[in-house]
C-alpha cells in the first residue's frame, strides 16, 4: 500500500451525516427520465405519448454521437415529453407514470460467468446499461462515450477518498456482498482497458475496508494500492492524477489516457455485466440539518426531487435550501420539481436564514477537524481582503488565489494573470469557503479566466516554462 497526499486542501468534519447504511425508498408514481444524464449529449426519444415501458428499457439513444442511452427506470406509461428548465440550458425529459410492478428488465447477454464474454459484448453490455455516461468523463469503450478509447487508456484511477463535505460514505457502497461485487467490476474494467495501469485510491481512515480489499485483491499483481488522506479536494480528478501519478501541468488529466472512475460507478459496471441491470437506481445521500433524520436512500432515477423532499424533509422549517452534490461547487435548486438522474450522489437541505458568525471562518481555519454544523456560509457583507495568507496556504493547485483576486476583481486582465497560475485553478471553490472576509475569490478566478479568452489570450499548453508562455497570449494587456 502506497501513502501519498498533497499540498493543501482542507479536512471537513461536518455534522448531519448519513448512516452508513442505504434504505430503500418508496416506488414514486410519476418520473422524469431527462435525455442527457452524465457525460455525452442529449439523445433522441425512442418513445411515443401513450406507449407503454417496462423498467431497464431503452428509451433514448443516438449511436452516432458522444452519448449513452436512457433507460425508463418504472414499468408504466409514457404520460408526455416535455422540456425541463436547468440552468445549463433546457434538456428533453420522458415523463412516465407508474404501475405497481417493481420489476425491471435485465439486459441481454449478461452473464455471473463473465470471464466467458467477449470484450465486445462486455462493453456493448456497459455503453446499452448507461453505466459509460457516469464520473466527470464516462467510461471509454469502443461506442462513443468518452474521448477516449478503452485500449488507449494508460493510466484508470478509481476513487474512494470521501473527501467533500458530504459523501456517500464507503462503508455504506460496500457493505455485504457489494465488496465482492467491487472488486469484480475492477476486473472488468480492467479487461475493457487491458494496457492500463489500475490506481485504487481509497480514505486512509477506512480501515477495516482497506483491510478486506487488501485481502480480497492480494492475487491481482496489476492493482496498486493507495492509502490517501480524506483531505478535500483530494478526490479531484486533477489533484488525484497529480498525487498519484505526479504529474502537475493542469492538462494532464484531460489528456488521453487517464481515466479516473468512482466507487459507485465500479459497482454500476459490475451489475450491468454480470446482472444485467442498467442505471435505474441511484444511491442518494441526504445531508445536512433540514432532513428529518440522515440516511442514504436508493431512488429510482427520473424519481421527482419534490417526491423525496416530500417524504424526507423537516416540514417545520419551510426555508429550506436544498443543493446538489457538492455544496462548494453547486448552487442551491430553484425548482424542486426537477428529478434526480445518474449523477446525483447527496441533497444537502439547509436552512436560508442563518447567517454565519464570521468568527467561525478563522476559527474553522485554524482548526478544521473540529466538528461544526452545514450552513449556507452566507454572510451579512464582504469585507476588504485581510492578507491572511489562508486561500494561499490551502490552495492544492500551488497559485496565490488573493493576488489573482485582486487583478481580476480590478478587471487587469493582463499576462500577469496566467504568470500567476490563473489556468491552474481547480475550481474546487476551497479559497473561497475559507475566506474570512468572505470574498468569492474562486467567481473572480473564473471571472478572470473568461475575460483572459475573450480579449484573446490562450490557455497555454501543458508542460510550458514560464519564459515560453508569452507567445501563447495573443492579446495586450487590458
Amino acid at each position: 500500500m502506497i501513502k501519498k497526499t498533497f499540498h493543501g486542501g482542507y479536512y471537513f468534519n461536518c455534522e448531519d451525516k448519513p448512516r452508513e447504511k442505504v434504505i430503500e425508498s418508496v416506488l414514486p408514481p410519476m418520473v422524469v427520465i431527462p435525455l442527457k444524464q452524465g457525460f455525452g449529449r442529449e439523445v433522441k426519444p425512442l418513445v411515443t405519448v401513450g406507449d407503454k415501458v417496462k423498467a431497464g428499457q431503452i428509451i433514448g439513444r443516438d449511436d452516432h454521437g458522444v452519448s449513452s442511452p436512457v433507460h425508463a427506470s418504472i414499468n408504466g406509461n409514457v404520460e408526455r415529453i416535455t422540456k425541463l428548465k436547468y440552468s445549463t440550458g433546457p434538456i428533453n425529459a420522458v415523463i412516465i407514470t407508474a404501475d405497481s410492478n417493481p420489476d425491471w428488465q435485465p439486459l441481454a447477454g449478461n452473464n455471473r460467468n463473465w470471464q466467458l464474454l467477449s470484450l465486445e459484448k462486455i462493453e456493448t453490455l456497459l455503453y446499452s446499461s448507461g453505466a459509460t455516461s457516469l464520473d466527470s468523463k464516462g467510461i471509454p469503450t469502443r461506442f462513443k462515450t468518452s474521448s477516449n478509447v478503452g485500449r488507449d487508456v494508460s493510466d484508470l484511477i478509481i476513487q474512494g477518498i470521501e473527501d467533500r463535505p458530504y459523501n456517500l460514505s464507503l462503508p455504506a457502497l460496500l457493505a455485504g456482498e457489494r465488496c465482492t461485487h467491487f472488486i469484480e467490476g475492477i476486473k472488468i474494467l480492467q479487461k475493457i482497458m487491458p494496457r492500463a495501469n489500475i490506481h485504487l485510491a481509497i480514505n486512509r481512515n477506512r480501515r477495516e475496508i482497506k483491510r478486506e480489499l487488501i485481502q480480497k485483491t492480494e492475487d491481482l499483481k496489476w492493482l496498486t494500492f493507495y492509502s490517501l488522506p480524506p483531505r478535500y479536494p483530494q478526490g479531484n480528478d486533477r489533484v488525484l492524477a497529480a498525487t498519484i501519478l505526479g504529474k502537475r501541468d493542469r492538462k494532464t488529466v484531460d489528456a488521453e489516457g487517464i481515466a479516473v472512475l468512482s466507487v459507485g460507478t465500479v459497482l454500476n459496471v459490475h451489475d450491468a455485466v454480470v446482472e444485467g441491470k442498467p442505471v435505474i437506481e441511484t444511491i442518494i445521500a441526504l445531508c445536512g440539518p433540514g432532513w428529518k433524520e440522515n440516511i442514504n436512500i436508493r431512488v429510482r432515477v427520473g424519481t421527482p426531487i419534490e417526491t423525496i423532499t416530500g417524504i424526507y424533509l423537516d416540514q417545520t422549517n419551510s426555508n429550506w435550501m436544498i443543493i446538489p452534490n457538492n455544496p462548494l461547487t453547486s448552487g442551491a435548486l430553484a425548482d424542486f420539481s426537477l428529478p434526480v438522474d445518474r449523477t446525483i450522489t447527496s441533497l444537502t437541505a439547509v436552512s436560508k436564514n442563518i447567517k454565519v458568525q464570521r468568527p467561525w471562518s478563522l476559527l474553522s481555519a485554524i482548526s478544521p477537524l473540529k466538528g461544526r454544523g452545514c450552513s449556507p456560509n452566507i454572510y451579512d457583507e464582504v469585507k476588504p481582503c485581510i492578507f491572511c495568507g489562508y486561500c494561499e496556504e490551502i490552495c492544492p493547485a500551488g497559485i496565490i488565489p488573493h493576488l489573482i483576486d485582486k487583478y481580476a476583481r480590478r478587471n487587469i486582465i493582463s499576462n500577469e494573470l496566467i504568470r500567476y497560475g490563473i489556468f491552474e485553478c481547480v475550481e474546487c471553490n476551497l479559497c473561497s469557503y475559507i475566506c474570512p472576509s468572505k470574498i468569492p475569490v474562486a467567481r473572480h478566478i473564473k471571472l478572470g479566466q473568461q475575460r483572459l479568452i475573450e480579449y484573446g489570450f490562450t490557455e497555454p499548453e501543458a508542460g510550458l516554462k514560464e519564459d515560453t508562455v508569452e507567445k501563447y497570449c495573443l492579446g495586450q494587456e487590458g
